[in-house]
This record gives structure tokens, C-alpha cells and sequence, in this order.
């Protein structure tokens, strides 16, 4: 009997007439929240450890991460290591010197991306803890100003800039970070530098020896210009006064009390090094690099710059701003010049 009933309960199922509903249907609230969906279980991809590494790990981790072989890789870590020295006390456990020596040869890294992020992270470095590494930063700077491919060659320009921001005065009165600096910019910019003490433009004939402003400002598009400006900051570093202080009875004995404010104060000695060319030689003070500059740089730079003014546009511009700087930084050269031969003029007289 049960299932006979059954049956006709289910055979009347199939003739009822289902009641619509007329109108359209009533708006759901606005903080409704739609639980129609049904889940048994919820599953993570990475699930949470108590003993999960610390700041100090992963930023450690992260840095092993910058000589993966994965472009994207290289930057994310880049970028992770960048947030934890923004921080405000900066994370850097293993302090800026590893840091750097990590760093450093990513300078000429083949991909783009992962070279304007190391701009990004050398730029949240503290200054005073940049300055003793100039040295070594310079070195890896050259080689990204003379490299074959022109997009490494302008970001190397990126990195002088910081420099020169970080720690200028360090820069320009280093050992070999003067005269060596300034032959890497004469030959990007294709200004010619004769051996002898006299320097000026090459002079062979054929297409072929005329200067960068005539072809190469079109293949390198804004590269000729941004050389020339960069140039312009380097120089007007060097040619910088220097502070003038008073001086006071006491001066001398500070002056021998007090500890160096410049790393290797007595390394133009040369005490415990070989002996350096004059390339390598250290220019500590303005009237030192005013020589050098004078005695090899000048005529060359002089007769660049009068060229792409011919030129105009941007590279004029430009131009324009490396000569003034020349004007300013080497205007009271020419005057001591011409006192002390007065001098000397007036000594054999006399004698």
C-alpha cells in the first residue's frame, strides 16, 4: 500500500500547473550578501608557519635573488630590497658594503627594467655610507659609460648622476676618479685626446674623423646632449671653491687632533701603495685638477662644445651650459696663470 500511494503522489507531481509569479521581482538591499554558494573546505597555496623567516631572512633571501637567471626575478627582489632600505629605521642587516659589492656588477645588466630598479635602490642608500666605497662605485660606472650597447651607456650616465649627488666632492678628489673619468667622457662623446700635453680634436682627413655632433646625435637620439650635461655637473664639481673658513690660533691644534673626515687622508703619500701614473693620481685640491684638466682636456673640450653650438637644438643647448661652466670653473685659472709668469718675469729681472 505504502508504495502504491507513492507512486501517485509522483504521477500527480507531473500535472500540477506551477504558479507564476507576475511583476518584477523585489531589489535586494545594498548590503546584501549572496550565500548560495556552498564549500567544504578552503585551501591555501602557501600556508602560514609559526616559525616563518623574519625581516631579516627575507631580506637576506631576497638578495641571493638578484643573480637569478630571471629577468623578472632580478627586479622584484631589486624592488623588495628597495621598500626595506626606505623604511624608516632602514632594514640592511647586511650592511651597505656587501650590499654594494652585490650590487655593483648589476650595473650592466642586460635587461632594462632591472637597471632602472637598481637606480631606485642605490638611490635609497645613505650617503655617508656610500662615500668610502667611491673608488670601487667609479670603476663599475666607467664600464657602464664605455659599454657597447647604448642603453647601458646612458643608464651608466644614470649612475654617474648619483654619485656625484651621494658624494661629489669624494669623487672628484679620489685616486683615479679625475683624469680617468674624464677620458671615458672624451671618448663616448668622440672628442679626440692627443697623448702630448696638448690636446685638441683629431685632424685626419675623411668622414670618418668628423666629431659626434655631426652623425651621431640622430642614431643616439638624446644621448649627445644628456653626455654633455653630465659632463658639465662633473666638471663643475671639481672646479668648485671650497669652503672658506676662518682661521683661528686653535685651528692647529684640531687640525691634528681632530679625526680625517676623508677616507685615506694621507693616501696621496703613497706610502703603503705602488706608484700611480698620472691618471691614477689622486687631485685633492681645485688648482691641482684645473692643471690637469688645462694641460690635457681643455683644447678638446673647447673645441667640442664650439661645434655643437654650430649645431643647435638640444645639443646646443647643452652646449652652451658645458661652456659656461668651463668660463666659471677655469676664469681664475687663466689669472693665476698670468701672475705667477709676471712673477717669474719680474724674479729674472732682478736676478
Amino acid at each position: 500500500m505504502g508504495s502504491s500511494a507513492k507512486k501517485k503522489k509522483e504521477k500527480k507531481k507531473d500535472f500540477q500547473k506551477p504558479k507564476l509569479k507576475v511583476g518584477k521581482p523585489k531589489a535586494k538591499p545594498s548590503n546584501f550578501t549572496d550565500t548560495s554558494f556552498k564549500s567544504k573546505a578552503i585551501v591555501l597555496q602557501q600556508q602560514l608557519a609559526e616559525n616563518a623567516p623574519d625581516p631579516s631572512e627575507r631580506f637576506k633571501h631576497n638578495l641571493s635573488l638578484t643573480s637569478s637567471r630571471s629577468d623578472a626575478q632580478r627586479r622584484d627582489a631589486l624592488s623588495y630590497l628597495a621598500s626595506q632600505l626606505s623604511t624608516n629605521p632602514p632594514t640592511n642587516p647586511v650592511g651597505t658594503s656587501t650590499l654594494l659589492q652585490k650590487l655593483l656588477p648589476m650595473m650592466s645588466d642586460s635587461s632594462g627594467p632591472v637597471r632602472g630598479q637598481l637606480l631606485k635602490l642605490l638611490r635609497t642608500l645613505p650617503a655617508d655610507e656610500v662615500r668610502p666605497h667611491v673608488e670601487k662605485i667609479m670603476l663599475y660606472i666607467r664600464g657602464t659609460m664605455t659599454h657597447i650597447s647604448q642603453e647601458i651607456k646612458d643608464d651608466g650616465l644614470n649612475y654617474m648622476e648619483w654619485l656625484l649627488d651621494a658624494a661629489g666632492e669624494d669623487v672628484v678628489s679620489s685616486a683615479g676618479c679625475w683624469v680617468k673619468p674624464l677620458r671615458d667622457f672624451m671618448s663616448v662623446l668622440g672628442w679626440a685626446v692627443k697623448s702630448a700635453p696638448t690636446t685638441t680634436i683629431a685632424t685626419k682627413s675623411g668622414w670618418t674623423s668628423a666629431p659626434r655632433t655631426t652623425f651621431g646625435a640622430k642614431k643616439y637620439g638624446q644621448s649627445f646632449p644628456r653626455q654633455m650635461l653630465v659632463l658639465s655637473k662633473f666638471l663643475d664639481m671639481g672646479f668648485k671653491p671650497g669652503a672658506a673658513t676662518p682661521w683661528t690660533p686653535n685651528d692647529w691644534f684640531s687640525s691634528i687632533s681632530c679625526v680625517p673626515r676623508t677616507p685615506d687622508p694621507l693616501g696621496y703619500l703613497g706610502l703603503f701603495k705602488p706608484p700611480r701614473d698620472e691618471d691614477s693620481e689622486l687631485y685633492r685640491n681645485r688648482e691641482d685638477r684645473q692643471d690637469i684638466f688645462q694641460k690635457r682636456f681643455r683644447a678638446a673640450v673647447e673645441a667640442g662644445v664650439d661645434m655643437a653650438k654650430k649645431e643647435g637644438g638640444t645639443a646646443g643647448r647643452a652646449a652652451a651650459t658645458l661652456d659656461q661652466v668651463l668660463r666659471d670653473g677655469m676664469g681664475d685659472y687663466e689669472q693665476m696663470s698670468r701672475i705667477n709668469d709676471d712673477e717669474h718675469l719680474w724674479d729674472g729681472y732682478i736676478m
